[in-house]
């Protein structure tokens, strides 16, 4: 599967270090139109295996083979692409411009690092020193170069029915780390057949599993069970999940709103229930429920990127 997020593109870079000399692309700037923004990530190795990538396929095998000529030469370079820049013969359709730089021995105890708190699920910020840490000798560069990332979208979902195996299938496709919360062992074969290996068993809704949401953790209960919508929703509510949502009606959702509330839950934690769920209303159908609602946790996500330390 192609790499694009900043912990799987540094954990490759790191595993192909072991074997030599790896060279780290850097997208440090855009112009208009662009397919991936400022802080994007591919790694180069010297046999010319890559991993990530810069660009919607108009520039990656370009900038790989300068980066190999890095590799080669030890230089650090700067490249850009689209309007004003010198390879005329590589255009960009967007009629943007994408700004690279390739540094053929980035210090690994950085990224490291960088790798590790993003595995750790913690945001990070990436800086990097051409002039000096990166031992680049005669090619100073006086700007540092630093970038934020934050940690993988995450998914737990809870519930029985097609529903659930429908968004996990869909959201496993999307290379995304699926939990799926489950009381029904038919049900959780289904799911080991298509793939699911986060599974949880869910006995009784008095006695629920430890519950392990982060910020970066979207949460969705997809039982249609009154019995185990209030215990489920309340231990969500107490952790720090960007995305709380519940599949059901308009009604469904008020009467779930009024159980919250005649056991005691605050109305400002209530409030952070999304309900009925997904960007699309009244989708009949699981796939298609499925897109809906995943479509809409990853605006809520990209919500969470844009302001990583901001509270829920």
């Amino acid at each position: 599967m192609y790499l694009e997020h900043a912990q799987d593109v540094l954990g490759q870079w790191l595993a192909w270090r072991k074997a030599g000399a790896v060279a780290l692309v850097v997208v440090t700037a855009t112009e208009g139109g662009a397919v991936r923004a400022p802080g994007a990530l591919m790694a180069v190795s010297t046999t010319g295996e890559s991993c990530g990538y810069v660009s919607g396929g108009c520039i990656d095998t370009d900038v790989a083979h300068h980066a190999r000529q890095a590799l080669r030469s030890g230089r650090f370079e700067c490249l850009r692409y689209g309007n004003g820049s010198s390879f005329i013969d590589l255009p960009l359709p967007c009629g943007g411009a994408i700004e690279v730089c390739v540094l053929p021995d980035a210090e690994a105890g950085v990224l490291r690092a960088c790798h590790d708190r993003l595995a750790a699920r913690q945001p990070v910020t990436l800086t990097l020193l051409p002039s000096g840490d990166l031992g680049l000798g005669h090619m100073a560069v006086t700007n540092a170069l630093s970038f934020q990332y934050t940690p993988r979208l995450r998914l737990r979902i809870a519930g029985r029915g097609a529903d659930s195996l429908a968004l996990a299938r869909l959201a496993m496709a999307s290379d995304i780390e699926t939990e799926l919360q489950l009381c029904d062992s038919v049900e959780t074969q289904s799911a080991q057949r298509l793939g699911v290996d986060q599974i949880t068993q869910l006995t009784v809704p008095s006695t629920l599993p430890a519950m392990g949401d982060d910020p970066w953790t979207a949460f969705l209960l997809a039982f249609h069970d009154v019995g185990w919508e209030e215990p489920l929703l309340a231990q969500a509510l107490t952790g720090p999940a960007f995305y709380i949502g519940a599949v059901g009606s308009k009604t469904t959702h008020a009467r779930r709103c009024e159980t919250l509330r005649a056991s005691g839950i605050a109305e400002s934690q209530i409030g952070r229930i999304r309900g009925p769920v997904g960007l699309i209303p009244s989708m009949r159908e699981a796939s298609m429920l499925a897109v809906s609602i995943l479509a809409e946790i990853v605006e809520a996500y990209q919500c969470k990127v844009r302001s990583p330390f901001a509270s829920r």
